[in-house]
């Protein structure tokens, strides 16, 4: 699975979406990444950059604005249905599409974020003062999972399970635009895997910039399941009359 038409990435936020045509017997898939996350909420405070993965943090006011500006941004493209993570950082943004389009958003587990087991709310630094060799081990073993928490071959294999399933339901449904609002990791495992990527490549993986908010676009062949071109990795919203200044939303995303 790597047809890969074009992988569009821009630093910059994009101000509108030039997208080809849907292809006769595809269906487009339009996925969203939460926005920015609060991390300092009473009963719950987290150091900067660390792993938060599966905990149900709750967006920024910052990144409620961006969860609408994600919104804004696909508003063009007419989605017929959302489907989102549970947790409330990606419900807020599925439901601010799916308001869009007079939808409610489709909720399921599968698409929540990697769960980081013993290393939540920890940084890079303390996982590597408190449980020595961790971080090494999960990146040079792909089944090592002593944390606790779970592999990116776990992920990506139960994401894929939900993305099939949105995927016959547009089929079934007669649907050509659909959408999922997630996260980073879960993000990536749907790019990486139709790109090639194995989830044991996490270099690759890193490499890959799903910046908050941002959109990435695939089109899938309904007829051929392993044809599937990405017309879009990480594309921002324009935040012109919300941006403040040291909020780029290029936060690590636990």
């Amino acid at each position: 699975m790597n047809n890969l038409r074009c992988s569009m990435q821009s630093a910059a936020p994009t101000k509108k979406l030039d997208l080809p045509e849907l292809k006769t017997g595809s269906v487009r898939v339009v996925l969203i990444r939460h926005g920015a996350v609060d991390l300092t909420t009473p009963g719950m405070t987290f150091p900067k950059d660390c792993f938060y993965g599966g905990h149900d943090v709750p967006l920024s006011d910052y990144g409620k604005l961006e969860a609408q500006a994600a919104a804004n941004m696909v508003e063009e493209i007419p989605i017929e249905q959302v489907y989102c993570s549970p947790l409330k950082r990606a419900l807020y943004g599925g439901e601010r599409v799916a308001e869009k389009f007079g939808l409610t958003p489709k909720q399921d587990d599968r698409f929540r974020e990697v769960n980081r087991g013993r290393w939540l709310g920890l940084t890079k630094e303390q996982v590597r003062e408190k449980f020595p060799g961790d971080l090494e081990k999960f990146q040079e073993d792909p089944l090592w999972c002593e944390h606790g928490g779970e592999t990116y071959r776990q992920l990506s294999e139960r994401v894929w399970s939900g993305l099939n399933d949105m995927v016959k339901d547009a089929e079934v449904n007669g649907w050509k635009n659909i959408a999922l609002v997630s996260h980073m990791w879960v993000t990536k495992s749907i790019i990486t895997k139709v790109m090639g990527i194995q989830p044991d490549d996490q270099s690759k993986w890193a490499e890959m910039n799903i910046p908050t908010a941002s959109v990435s676009l695939l089109d899938f062949n309904l007829k051929q399941r392993d044809n599937v071109e990405v017309l879009a990795v990480g594309l921002k919203p324009p935040m012109d009359t919300v941006m403040e200044e040291g909020k780029d939303g290029k936060t690590w995303g636990g």
